[in-house]
């Protein structure tokens, strides 16, 4: 009976030796241009499945990784960094072949993305950053100040304006002053018949103009003294 379970456990080891796949991969570090980035011993590479997880590291030589007995099923690959950002890949591993798409978090999984070489290949995004910096002075920014815009154009109207009453002819500036001066007392004297759309129209407007409007009114339609 021992000598049965030690076959059947042999067997069983056996069989999952055979189904497992050794996965290889490097961390792309040649930069256009610039020197090679090097990658930090910490980094890890994570394999990931619903059922199974595995993780390496970074060898001696600052870029490859392998991940040993891994098992067929398909899995999400991410790279754990403090000084870049990587993608995340999708790797199905198979019986016959070890088949790589590009992938993100949030991706139905049924969708794969585009194909990628294998062994597998990562390319870093940029570099991680965890701190923002303080923006310094920028006078373009000053501009778009709402408050600031109002500012310059009443500025500006304060000194345009008497420039553009010194270009009038000296009839019509007198004509002008003559309307205001005769609106402007009628609508301090009775602000309540004050009209301003006769005031801006350049015409006056007031208790004297309505006084005479009546006045006309009666002496045209007043009763007649009779003849005896």
């Amino acid at each position: 009976m021992l000598r049965w379970n030690l076959i059947l456990t042999l067997l069983f080891l056996l069989a999952h030796t055979v189904s497992a796949y050794s996965l290889r991969g490097f961390l792309d570090s040649t930069v256009p241009n610039g020197p090679h980035l090097r990658y930090s011993p910490t980094t890890e590479v994570i394999l990931r499945s619903a059922d199974a997880k595995y993780k390496a590291y970074i060898r001696a030589d600052g870029e490859s990784f392998v991940f040993l007995n891994v098992t067929a099923g398909s899995y999400a690959l991410s790279v754990n960094s403090a000084e870049h950002v990587f993608p995340i890949l999708r790797v199905d591993v198979a019986e016959s072949d070890v088949e790589v798409f590009l992938t993100h978090r949030g991706n139905e999984w049924e969708f794969k993305g585009p194909r990628q070489p294998y062994p597998i290949e990562l390319k870093p995004f940029a570099p991680a950053v965890y701190y923002q910096y303080r923006e310094g002075f920028n006078i373009l920014k000053l501009f778009k100040n709402p408050m600031l815009i109002i500012s310059l154009l009443t500025l500006g109207m304060v000194f345009v304006l008497p420039k553009i009453m010194d270009s009038l002819d000296p009839e019509q500036l007198k004509e002008i002053q003559q309307q205001q001066a005769k609106s402007v007392p009628s609508a301090i004297a009775n602000p309540m018949n004050f009209d301003v759309a006769s005031y801006l129209a350049g015409k006056s407007s007031g208790p004297s103009a309505s006084g005479s409007s009546a006045s006309q009114s009666k002496s045209a339609g007043g009763p007649r003294s009779r003849k005896p």
